[in-house]
């Protein structure tokens, strides 16, 4: 009887520790880009320095290239349960400026593990929240 009960005990403690995927994870190989026209006043240069704002006050940055156009932020643990470290899910943002400097492109990146390894897909609400944060500053209005 102690078997049982141990064992029930054990397997309750396993489902119930066990993750289960975030509703804002989408599966997909490949991450669509989300693009913003930037203000006709604001110069590509400023943009710049605001969209770099807005990523490292949430991010830690990984790699900024600003010749190429480029920010890629590390992996985030900590997005899915606000504050909470999730070692089975985390994501990260990349960002990359049109050639002639009018139009900045965000993509988020998901991975969420499971036993056989990471799968790949994006975060709707990352996303979401990174891209108005980003139009906010330097996006164009409609009238």
């Amino acid at each position: 009887m102690k078997k049982v009960l141990l064992l029930s005990a054990s397997i309750l403690i396993f489902v119930s520790c066990a993750a289960t995927v975030p509703p804002s994870f989408v599966r997909i190989m490949e991450p669509a880009w989300s693009s913003i026209e930037i203000r006709p006043d604001m110069s590509e240069d400023e943009a710049w320095k605001q969209v770099v704002d807005i990523l490292a006050k949430r991010f830690e940055l990984e790699m900024i290239s600003k010749e190429g156009k480029y920010i890629r932020t590390s992996w985030m643990h900590t997005w899915w349960k606000l504050g909470e470290l999730t070692e089975n899910y985390r994501v990260r943002t990349v960002v990359k400026f049109s050639p002639n400097g009018k139009q900045v492109s965000i993509k988020t990146e998901a991975q969420y593990l499971e036993k056989h390894g990471w799968v790949t897909g994006t975060d709707t609400r990352l996303l979401k929240t990174v891209k108005m944060d980003i139009m906010g500053v330097v996006g164009r209005t409609t009238k």
